[in-house]
């Protein structure tokens, strides 16, 4: 199983507060039958230039790079990016792409969605960029339409949605609704269930479950292994 959307760098942002955290996370995950992990570090463009980002994501991959050869999952470096109006003027931000890809997991804000969050995601798209969007089910399921119609976006979908209310159902709707490609436990800190929410979301979803993993393998199939 892949988890594609994970905070599990040492001090990258607040979701690892150092090594010990990580290791425990990785373990917690590779536990579960999680083989390969993307690190998703929060990328804020009103906090970061993408230089500054690439610096402290470089310093926790050295980090993390000293638990190789223990039993964990291949991890792959990437980002969450939010999106703002004219991000995609954002000198760079091709480099927020998971590392050896062209695929770049976006944050839509937590408010309503203006049409200068449509128009970005767009030029994104345009730009090459193969965008996916994250945990579309934390979101009003008719912006959602609006990006995968309009943006032709592709989406993540967060292990904790079958805990939610009418999370099976709500579940069904966005696979009627996306294009699901991708599974994530979204992990912050020691979190055990959600390793166990992401497993569980996998085998949940039977046939539909092993399309998102054949999708979510393709778009890594030139992603770097950092422990390679």
């Amino acid at each position: 199983m892949i988890d594609f959307h994970a905070h599990i760098l040492p001090g990258a942002d607040h979701g690892s507060d150092g090594l010990e955290t990580s290791k425990a996370q990785l373990g917690c995950l590779f536990k579960e039958g999680i083989t390969r992990v993307v690190a998703t570090p929060h990328f804020y463009p009103q906090r970061h230039s993408v230089d500054t980002f690439l610096e402290r994501r470089d310093r926790a991959k050295k980090e993390i790079l000293t638990l190789k050869g223990a039993e964990m999952p291949e991890v792959y470096l990437g980002a969450e990016v939010l999106v703002c109006g004219g991000i995609d003027h954002m000198e760079g931000i091709e480099r927020l792409c998971i590392e050896g890809t062209d695929v770049i997991l976006l944050e839509m804000p937590f408010h309503t969605f203006r049409e200068e969050h449509y128009e970005a995601v767009y030029r994104i798209g345009r730009m090459g960029l193969r965008p996916v969007m994250a945990h579309v089910d934390r979101y009003p399921r008719e912006d959602i339409a609006r990006l995968c119609e309009e943006c032709d976006v592709m989406c993540q979908i967060n292990a904790e949605v079958l805990s939610g209310f009418g999370g099976s159902k709500r579940l069904s709707k966005l696979f009627d609704t996306c294009n699901i490609v991708a599974f994530g436990s979204d992990i912050h800190g020691s979190d055990k269930k959600a390793a166990k929410s992401l497993a569980r979301l996998y085998n949940k979803t039977g046939d539909a479950g092993r399309e998102v993993l054949d999708s979510s393998r393709a778009l890594l199939s030139d992603a770097k292994n950092i422990f390679e």
